[in-house]
């Protein structure tokens, strides 16, 4: 089945419900023998996709501040489960929100290199602001001591999905993620081949408007 077909209201029930039951069964393992530190793997996966949606916005803040036209925004990949706008552009969410990107153009060659990696660092470093922001708030000695607090436990989990998914983006790989189904540089590898890429990849990228 072609991806590019939406989710019919019985496939996104069923879809919700899995995912229902799934936390569910999670939320059942946390309370079975309950003990604080349990809570900090559902919250993770709680995080995850709040902060896929606030690194993807960070890629296209950025394109935009930059110049660049924003064409859409994709969170997840897989069958497509619901679209809206945002200031005009397209907004995506998939069936399996595990990464996600952003389609972008540069609108004229001026700095097309240094844009294109402040751009792919933009993802990754919105969530590390965000994290840093939550370390100055609850404080380093707090953020990094054993806790039974549910949400220093909620802090330091928010943390740990940053640090773990900035990592995982910072480090040059290629990533299954494009429009076609090949293979795309992540962020860290993005970065690096913004400033090896010649200037005939940057006038093909051209926005005509």
């Amino acid at each position: 089945m072609s991806p590019e077909r939406p989710l019919g209201r019985f496939e996104r029930w069923t879809l919700l419900l899995f995912v229902a039951v799934v936390l569910g069964l999670l939320a059942g393992e946390v309370a079975t023998d309950y003990r604080p530190a349990k809570l900090g793997g559902l919250f993770v996966l709680l995080f995850w996709i709040p902060l896929l949606a606030v690194h993807e916005a960070g890629h296209a803040v950025a394109a935009v501040l930059c110049g660049w036209s924003v064409r859409r925004v994709v969170i997840g990949y897989g069958r497509l489960v619901a679209v809206w706008r945002v200031r005009g552009v397209p907004v995506e969410l998939r069936a399996f929100p595990v990464e996600g990107f952003v389609s972008i153009a540069p609108r004229r060659l001026r700095r097309p290199r240094l844009e294109s990696a402040l751009i792919y660092f933009a993802g990754p470093g919105t969530e590390l602001v965000l994290g840093a922001a939550v370390l100055a708030i609850v404080g380093p000695a707090t953020l990094l001591a054993g806790s039974t607090d549910p949400l220093v436990i909620a802090a330091q989990s928010l943390c740990a999905a940053v640090l773990v998914g900035s990592f995982s983006n910072l480090v040059p790989h290629p990533s299954r993620r494009d429009d076609t189904g090949g293979f795309t540089p992540n962020d860290g590898l993005g970065i690096l081949r913004s400033f090896l890429l010649p200037v005939e990849h940057w006038e093909a990228m051209l926005d005509p408007d």
